[in-house]
């Protein structure tokens, strides 16, 4: 016996881990949902993620501002406005041509080459992150939509186990009451059976309940209302922990890149603002007329063109806006070691999860058959008066939990590997 149990776990561990999985997904098919009765043409949860992708309001928030972000580039990639002024003299200045009635004046701004460029550089890649951002949020409300989606199965698994179970308390009270009748055992055995029978009945109601609070938080999340009938799921794939090259894919770390263009677009920013800026104008001043001598071009109106230069005095304040990104930078790249370490901590403990879901469920594949068996043996025995009631209950109430436990086991491995999805993006 000692052999074969040596052979079986050699056997288990050459297989592919995978198929590791999928064997005990099949040993425990009975007890689960992950296999339906029936044929289904396609896989809801993914219509599910296309729905929340689609629909839900958050990411549409999210798509609308960088919608609007990126018009800002545009804003400032324009000159500024052009400055149209008049002036009327009330009391005019006496000139050799005349009076100044009046005066109009244009003028714009013009700064240093390039600035426009850069300001639009600038907004733009400011607009970026919000991209990356909205894919971070996708990313956990898919998680959020599947471990409600996985509980939503389990309760259903559960009920099934649990519907069974009212049907092995019903035989053991018809069996218990013919003991009664016979006058071979005890009413209070009776009476244990329906205590049994109705707790089922209760953790059913339970478990109803639970899928229900799941199914809601699922069209909270779509957005929209739902046909609540759940779905096979296949069981997991299992993907080996990356290296800290691969996380560089993900939102949350793309996200740092991005800032930093956006300080580097700062500092080149800074220094063309540091550069004068030009003013180019025109004035033209109406002129009167002279009643009281008729000099050559008498009246004669004037017109002036301006150029202006504005020239930085303070370079102060360009030194500390070049400080200021500089650290941001350092900040950055802080920031992205401690996210980076987070990232792969929680991968860690998703494979040390579904490594233990693992192990518990080849625990309970062999727990599940071996109770099955004695169970069968124990009822013989307590219907031919040769064990007591409390054995009896005691070995179906086992086998009961351990057949939830291995659906709880199999949730864990979804949701496990659903965490790896959170942060090795795949879909």
């Amino acid at each position: 016996m000692e052999n074969q149990t040596a052979a079986k776990k050699s056997t288990a561990m050459k297989m592919n881990p995978t198929q590791h999985l999928r064997k005990m997904f099949l040993r425990l098919l009975p007890l689960l949902l992950f296999a339906l009765n029936g044929t289904v043409a396609a896989q809801p949860l993914d219509s599910l993620r296309q729905l929340l992708r689609e629909n839900n309001p958050e990411l549409q928030s999210l798509a609308y501002e960088y919608r609007a972000n990126l018009s800002v580039g545009r804003q400032m990639s324009q000159l500024p406005d052009l400055e149209i002024g008049t002036m009327v003299s009330v009391m005019p200045v006496e000139t050799r041509l005349g009076p100044q009635e009046a005066r109009f004046g244009v003028t714009q701004m013009l700064p240093w080459p390039g600035t426009l460029a850069a300001m639009s550089a600038l907004a733009d890649a400011q607009a970026q992150p919000v991209l990356e951002e909205a894919a971070a949020v996708q990313l956990d409300l898919l998680y959020q939509l599947e471990t409600n989606y996985f509980e939503v199965l389990a309760a259903e698994a559960k009920i099934e186990v649990l519907d069974t179970t009212l049907q092995l308390y019903g035989s053991l009270r018809r069996l218990a009451l013919s003991r009664v009748e016979s006058s071979r055992g005890s009413s209070v055995d009776v009476y244990r059976a329906e205590l049994q029978l109705t707790a089922a009945e209760r953790r059913i109601q339970e478990l109803r309940a639970e899928q229900a609070l799941a199914w809601t938080m699922i069209e909270e999340l779509v957005n929209r209302e739902l046909p609540r009938e759940p779905y096979p799921v296949d069981p997991p794939l299992v993907r080996p922990l990356p290296a800290a090259a691969e996380l560089e894919g993900h939102p949350l770390l793309r996200i740092f890149r991005l800032q930093e263009e956006i300080s580097r677009r700062a500092i080149e920013l800074n220094d063309l603002e540091a550069r004068p800026d030009f003013s180019i104008g025109m004035d033209y001043v109406a002129v009167g007329k002279r009643m009281d001598m008729r000099p050559n071009g008498n009246g004669r109106d004037a017109i002036m063109p301006r150029v202006m230069v504005s020239v930085p005095l303070s370079g102060g304040k360009y030194r500390a806006k070049r400080d200021e990104e500089q650290f941001r930078l350092q900040s950055i790249a802080s920031r992205r070691e401690a996210v980076t370490r987070q990232l792969t901590a929680a991968l860690e403990r998703a494979e040390i999860a579904r490594l233990d879901a693992t192990a518990r469920l080849d625990f309970l594949a062999d727990q599940i058959a071996t109770l099955g068996a004695i169970l069968q043996i124990a009822r013989s025995e307590y219907a031919n008066s040769q064990r007591p009631f409390d054995e009896l209950l005691e070995v179906q109430d086992q086998l009961i939990e351990y057949r939830l436990e291995a659906i709880e086991a199999q949730r864990t491995l979804l949701i496990q590997a659903a965490t790896v999805d959170r942060y090795l993006p795949r879909r």
